[in-house]
């Protein structure tokens, strides 16, 4: 049997205010200590926080009604090989075009799972560049990866679509769910995963019933040859 020589973690941790979406509604998340073990026996916590906070993957329910709910898509979906496209140099709040991904996506193969690194998980805090200035894929960028036959998409910003104007255009996750593919957001690039190296990708969500969204534990696996 197969084992991992090493195992990458790409997920970005939960706290209480932890940074997540600036929308209209948003509840920061909160973790409470509720039972403590030197009076009741167990270390318990009770927590609070959106189906979207921290790394988490987006089902197509996200966007359509009849859409497949988080707990209604295979488990294959979220495992596969992983092509990383270094989008580092990308100016705040711009597009990731077609044309981005032509030049530095490399070979994007079929089913695949494609990451973008902008670079943004690594100003992770409550900051207005973090929160509202993330390069974000663009319409035609969502159809490229398409037309490549990528299994899903992830991006280490607090969402593949941008904020303010930019988040108002949802193309490019209408695009991608309405497709059947996944979505995972808010995603951490360490360096040593920078060498173009092909590895396996997982970003197993909760299962959550009815729900189009839930947190997951993203990682990149290698392996011996």
């Amino acid at each position: 049997m197969m084992q991992p020589t090493k195992i990458y973690d790409l997920s970005q941790p939960l706290y209480s205010d932890s940074p997540e979406y600036p929308d209209v509604r948003s509840k920061p998340v909160n973790i409470k200590l509720i039972h403590k073990r030197v009076q009741h026996g167990v270390n318990k916590e009770l927590v609070t926080l959106s189906t979207h906070s921290g790394t988490h993957c987006d089902a197509p329910y996200h966007f359509f009604n009849d859409g497949e709910k988080i707990d209604e898509l295979p488990l294959r979906n979220f495992v596969g090989p992983a092509t990383i496209v270094d989008l580092r140099e990308k100016l705040p709040a711009s597009p990731i075009t077609r044309e981005d991904l032509l030049r530095l996506g490399g070979a994007i193969g079929v089913d695949e799972i494609v990451l973008l690194n902008t670079g943004w998980g690594r100003k992770r805090g409550l900051t207005s560049e973090f929160l509202t200035k993330w390069p974000y894929l663009s319409s035609d960028g969502a159809a490229y990866l398409l037309e490549r036959g990528a299994k899903g998409v992830g991006i280490d910003a607090l969402s593949i679509a941008g904020f303010g104007i930019a988040g108002s255009d949802n193309r490019a996750h209408e695009a991608l769910l309405g497709a059947g593919k996944f979505i995972v957001e808010e995603l951490y690039f360490p360096d040593q995963i920078m060498d173009g190296k092909k590895r396996l990708f997982c970003a197993v969500p909760v299962k959550l019933q009815g729900c189009g969204g839930a947190w997951a534990r993203a990682m990149l696996w290698d392996f011996e040859r």
